[in-house]
């Protein structure tokens, strides 16, 4: 089965084009501003109004307070990605699926994370739609270790992030089987997203997991 493809940072009209003209299934907004992709609320409502009703979009955030969560739901955003701290109250307020991001550059940190997301899933009452495997910066261009068998066991969509490209998106698909792949810096050019680079990345997705 083809994984889906969310193509995160999204900053631009033109690159809403591209992705509506690619037929992408994930659109990621950045709302942290120490990003070089992030966005303001307004300026990713008004792009995300502009997205084929067939590409959902995805809020990323990086250890966000109830507030911002409310927002991202009251804009109705598709998904919540969480990167980092986990609040309480902040997942309470979600009303949206959310997204955790699990950092496996080091297997005892990424067990103790995913028991963090556990935990603040009970006490919350709400259960991560799916996890976010990401090496240890995300949006860094950089992969984590595929083989060193870091990744815990986790119940729910698998979606694989961290420095993938076109010329390495086969071998994780063959090694990981993930339910979502995610992407971002290696489709960029100067000055965003590049739709030469987009179009050749999702080739090689498509034509690896027809492959399988």
């Amino acid at each position: 089965m083809r994984p889906k493809i969310k193509i995160c940072g999204i900053t631009r009209e033109e690159e809403i084009r591209m992705l509506n003209d690619a037929g992408v299934d994930y659109a990621g907004f950045v709302f942290y501003e120490k990003s070089k992709r992030y966005i303001s609320m307004e300026g990713a409502e008004r792009l995300k109004k502009q997205l084929d009703s067939r590409i959902k979009s995805v809020a990323v955030t990086v250890s966000p307070d109830a507030e911002l969560v409310r927002t991202i739901c009251a804009n109705d955003f598709d998904i919540i990605q969480i990167h980092k701290d986990i609040d309480e109250e902040a997942l309470r307020a979600a009303t949206k699926p959310v997204w955790m991001a699990i950092n496996v550059s080091d297997a005892a940190a990424a067990n103790d994370k995913l028991r963090q997301i556990e935990q603040m899933a009970e006490l919350s009452g709400k259960e991560p739609e799916g996890f976010v495997v990401d090496a240890e910066n995300f949006g860094s261009g950089r992969t984590f270790d595929w083989h060193a068998g870091n990744i815990p066991e986790m119940h729910g969509l698998f979606i694989l992030a961290g420095g993938l490209d076109a010329e390495n998106a086969g071998e994780a698909i063959r090694l990981f089987s993930p339910d979502v792949v995610d992407v971002s810096s290696s489709v960029e050019g100067n000055s965003g997203k590049d739709e030469a680079k987009i179009k050749e990345f999702i080739n090689s997705v498509r034509k690896a997991a027809d492959n399988e």
